[in-house]
Formats: C-alpha cells, structure tokens, sequence
C-alpha cells in the first residue's frame, strides 16, 4: 500500500520567549536560503518558515538575529537542540563577510551598475558567540540533514538565541516525506580543486607526497561531491604539461611545482606517482572510490597546454605524454573503466589555436581509440567547426543558444555547461549575484536535457593561499580579511579553508547544491515514468535562460510540488 504524508512542512515558529522583563534588545526573524543580507541595516524577516525535506538531502534556512539602532554591543549565542533519537541533524553556521569596494572588478556594471558595496555574505563560518553591534544583522544558517533511511514523519527541534540574560527560542517542525535523493548522482557535474593550492594553505607534513596530505585532500573531494560538485577536472590528473605556476596563480591550468612528481622528466602530477621507470595508481584508485560512492563515472586524467601549438611541444614530451596516456587507459582497461575517462583538449582555444585541437584529439585517439576527449569552447562560431574533434562539447550557459550547441546535444553529442568571469551574465556564481542564480543552475540543467554543470575552481584563492588569518574561528566578529582576487569576487572558488584542515562551504555553493539535488530528484522523477509532470514544473520555473524565476518564493512553491510529485502524494493532500 502506498503510504501518503500530509505537506506540513518545516516550520519554524518563533515564541519570544524572555528571560526578564523589557523591551528585546534584538530581533529575531527568518531568511529564505536565497537572501543575501548584508551586515547592515535593516532586512525583511518572517517570525516563523516552512521547509520540506526528503532523505539523504540538506535542507537550509537563514535565522537572522538583528540589533535595533541606539542599542550597545552584544555577545550573542545561537543553540540547536535535537532530541534523542531524532532522524536528522542540524548544523549550524555563522555567515561570514567578504568586504568589496568600488573599484572591485565588476564586468556587469556596465549595464547593472555597481551595487550594493561593502560587506557581502558567503562564507559559513564555525558557530560560536558573536558580537552583534547596534543597526546591524546577524544571519546564521541552519542546514537540517537527513540521512538516507530515515523515517517519513513529522518531528521537532528547538533553536535558542540568547544575548546577555535574555533568550529566544525558535522551536522548528521537521516533516521528512517518503522522498530520497539518490546517493549515485547522474548529472556529470566537475569541478578542479588544485592540490597545489590546498598543500601551500595548509604546509602539512611530508608536503603533497605525505599521508597527512593525502588524508586532507581526500576529505575536501568527499565534501565537493556532497555538495554535488565533485572535482573530477584534476583530482584524478597524471599529467599536466602547462607550465608551474606560483600557488598564488596556479589552478587547472598549471600545476606548482611541488604537484610535479618527476619535474626532470615531463609533466607528470600528484596524485599519479613513479618510481623505477613504472606508474603508481593506488592513490588514484582510493580516490577514485570516493568519487564511486556519489555516481561518478568521467573524469579527467590529463590536460593540453593551451598556451603552445602542437608543432612547438617537443617530440620527447609527446613521448611522455603517450607513456603515461598507454599506462593509464592500461590500468583503467583492466577495471573496464575506460569510458570513464578523458583527456582535457585546449582550454577555451582561440581560432588561431583550432588546428593544434585537432591535431590534440588526433593524437589521443592514436595512443587509445577508446579514450575520450573534453573541449571546452567560448567562441560560438567555434562549436561548429571543432565539434566532430571532441567526444564531450563543453560551453558557457549564456551562449548555449548563440552556439547552437542544442543541434550538437541532439546529434547524440555529450553536452556540458558552465559559467565563468566570462560571459559575465545571469546565471553566475559571483558573490554579488543574487542567491537565486545558483539555484536556478541545476533547474536549467535539468530543464535543457545537460549532462552536467562545470566549474573551473573550488579554491583558486589568490593570495588568500598564505592568508592563514582571514577569520576569526573561535569568537567575535564574522567580519573576514578574505583578500579579492583579480577577478570578480567568488569567481574560481565555492569553498573556504578552515580551522584543521576543514573546508568551509559558502552561501553560493549551499544554494547551487540546494539546486542540484532538486535536478536530481526531478530526473528521477521523469525516471518512473513522470517525465512529462517533471518537465512542466521545471518550465514552469526555468522557461528560458534568459527567463528563470527570480523570486524566493517561487523556488519554495516549485520545492513543495517537486516533492509532492515525487512522494505519490495527491494535490488535494496538500496542505495540512
């Protein structure tokens, strides 16, 4: 019999409860996930807010804690209390704050002006006391997690917001529907999360060739594919014959010097090992089992120089770099993983650059027939000419139309999109887009038939790869020293670096993954049968590109049906 479940969702009532009489010296409201409340003034809250949870998914709500003007400094606590037995968690994080300036490079002020400038919203940085000054507001974002197996059914738990004797308590309704996300994910979703970078921040012992490495790198993989963003670019690269860069400027194209694991003998990369003449995969294969475990099945295994044409790379690098391709396809052969894998062409090849693409694919397809090749492209007009030299076509969302990258991905052709500094336009990841932008990009992808979204950086941090005291984690102010790089800010990270080698997530990529649960769950949706009700709602919120939804609202109207779509539940039963 198939069981149904009432739509009450989480909700989120503030009793204002205090502890002495008087006036509250703070304010106490709820934020949708997508509001990007600035540090100061005054910010529309609700006192109460509903959520709905499937299994094996987080679910997030900003709690935004403000202090009237003409009121002094407060030390200012924000508690989560579950009760025994309860089958979820909660996680709580204060958000932190990025400062922009005017000058900052903003490549859409031209046609939107420049915006809001000062303290912007992004980090989630370790819960613990804060100070709240007068005329200013707090968020600090509530993820409720639900394992895979937990019971469908309503429950409870209470937040507590306490600021000298005074204390507030929020008490929150759980309704976890009979709805799962799976754990193996099908979009084909990559990022590039440079060890390079990740080894100068942290300096453990034994450099990028130790254990303590190796253990911190594998636990930064495991929180990018929770986020279902995995970085499958480089973390399984054996070679990249770009030239070293400094930690500062390294990232997918140049590796440091310290990720070259034979620097006198071609551009073989960590975590692909040599010795005596003969490859070592097994960290490639513990990592690889990582990525197994959320779905992953392509992933890149080595990368073209994009600043030399063919004619100018020496024969004996070509050599190296055939040994390591018949190596590799070798190893993954013998697990009947090959198809997985792919050589990374030319990035972003400028038409002076197209020959030397096909000659690349040439080249690869001479080593192993049956290695794949990636190639993505920001010229329009170049889509035509270099598609047939590519087996997977990776381009910009907002020129998926321009270049007619619709007839390629109905040709039968693998199609992948992505957003960067360039084209600059909505949907983006920058930190001074809206919070709605990152969700809308797992909707489109669905909505589009995409195999999947890329994104060029986890953590290309600039100098923030020394900037070891960029926040406060144990107390005071959310006020972060976080430095700009020389793009627009947030471009080339999602991810923050933490107390103990710990990755700090960001309101952009809770959102993002918010979004990308969602795309999965309408594709299995579509799966058992309901395509057509999976793609109606997705028209309905993402009708174009250029015309997705904007609002918060609506995102939490299209959640709620999604879920009752894909829990069976009849409208009528809708509402409580």
């Amino acid at each position: 019999m198939r069981r149904t479940f009432r739509s009450k969702l989480l909700t989120c009532t503030l009793l204002l409860l205090f502890a002495q009489h008087g006036a509250a010296q703070i304010r106490v409201g709820f934020l949708s996930p997508l509001v990007k409340s600035h540090l100061a003034g005054e910010v529309s809250t609700v006192p109460d807010w509903t959520i709905s949870t499937a299994t094996g998914e987080t679910e997030s709500v900003q709690l935004a804690v403000a202090a009237p003007s003409g009121v002094g400094d407060q030390t200012v606590t924000v508690e989560a209390e579950v009760p025994d037995g309860a089958p979820f968690a909660v996680q709580l994080h204060l958000v932190g704050f990025v400062e922009t300036v005017a000058k900052d490079r903003r490549p859409w002020a031209k046609e939107e002006g420049i915006g809001h400038v000062g303290w912007w919203p992004d980090p989630l940085l370790p819960n613990r006391p804060f100070h709240l000054a007068a005329g200013e507001t707090q968020p600090v974002w509530v993820n409720v997690i639900t394992p895979r197996g937990a019971k469908p059914g309503n429950y409870a738990f209470r937040l507590t917001v306490r600021a000298g004797s005074r204390h507030w308590d929020a008490e929150c309704k759980v309704t976890i529907w009979p709805v799962e996300v799976p754990q193996e994910q099908y979009f084909r979703n990559a990022a590039f999360l440079p060890p390079g970078n990740l080894s100068a921040y942290y300096q453990p012992q034994g450099g990028i060739v130790g254990d303590a490495f190796f253990s911190l790198y594998k636990r930064w993989v495991r929180k990018a594919f929770t986020q279902h963003l995995g970085p499958t670019f480089d973390m399984l690269m054996g070679w990249n014959d770009i030239a070293a860069r400094t930690p500062e400027t390294s990232g997918p194209l140049g590796p440091t010097k310290e990720m070259l694991t034979d620097p006198g003998n071609g551009a073989l990369v960590w975590p692909v090992m040599r010795s005596g003449g003969e490859y070592d995969f097994r960290r490639v294969d513990e990592l690889a089992e990582i990525g197994r475990e959320f779905g992953m099945r392509q992933y890149a295994i080595a990368i073209f120089d994009r600043e030399r044409a063919s004619s100018q790379i020496p024969q004996r690098e070509k050599d190296e770099m055939a040994g390591l391709l018949r190596a590799y396809a070798g190893h993954l052969r013998k697990q009947g993983r090959l198809r997985e894998a792919y050589v990374y062409n030319v990035d972003e090849p400028p038409e002076e650059q197209w020959d030397t693409v096909k000659e690349n694919y040439r080249f690869v397809k001479s080593v192993a027939p049956d290695l794949n090749t990636w190639l993505c492209l920001n010229q329009p007009k170049a889509v035509k000419d270099l598609s047939p030299f590519t087996d997977i076509l990776d381009v910009y969302i907002r020129q998926y139309d321009s270049s007619q990258a619709e007839t390629a991905r109905r040709s039968g052709k693998q199609v992948i999109w992505a957003v960067c500094v360039w084209p600059h336009e909505h949907p983006n990841l920058f930190i001074e887009y809206p919070g709605a932008d990152a969700r809308a990009i797992g909707w489109l992808t669905y909505r589009y038939g995409i195999s999947g979204f890329e994104y060029w950086g986890l953590n290309q941090w600039g100098d923030n790869v020394y900037n070891r005291d960029w926040a406060n984690f144990e107390a005071g102010d959310t006020r972060t020293r976080w430095k700009r790089t020389k793009w627009p800010w947030g471009d080339g990270w999602l991810l923050y670096p933490g107390p103990g080698g710990e990755p700090i997530s960001s309101v952009r990529f809770e959102n993002l993954r918010d979004g990308f649960e969602e795309a999965e769950l309408l594709h299995a949706l579509a799966e058992r049968g309901a395509k057509a009700q999976a793609d109606a709602l997705a028209q309905r919120l993402t009708p174009s590109i250029e015309g997705y939804a904007t609002d918060p609202a609506r995102y939490a109207e299209a959640r709620l049906e999604l879920l009752r779509l894909a829990s069976g539940t009849p409208t009528a039963e809708r509402q409580p």
